[in-house]
């Protein structure tokens, strides 16, 4: 059961990472204006969120 939470953070992490890959990629090419950096500081935020139940997962 635990392997199939960690196989579902896990995806939920490439897909949050490939519906943003456009606009992180902007970002990085562009600089950043306030808007998408606070954009990429909440999906980081989610990101860790996501590692950080992954690690839960496979302590229990």
């Amino acid at each position: 059961m635990a392997a199939q939470h960690i196989k579902e953070i896990d995806e939920a992490i490439k897909e949050l990472i490939a519906s943003r890959r456009l606009e992180i990629l902007q970002i990085a090419q562009n600089g950043a204006n306030p808007g998408p950096l606070k954009s990429l500081m909440e999906i980081q935020g989610a990101i860790n969120s996501l590692l950080q139940a992954k690690e839960h997962e496979k302590s229990l």
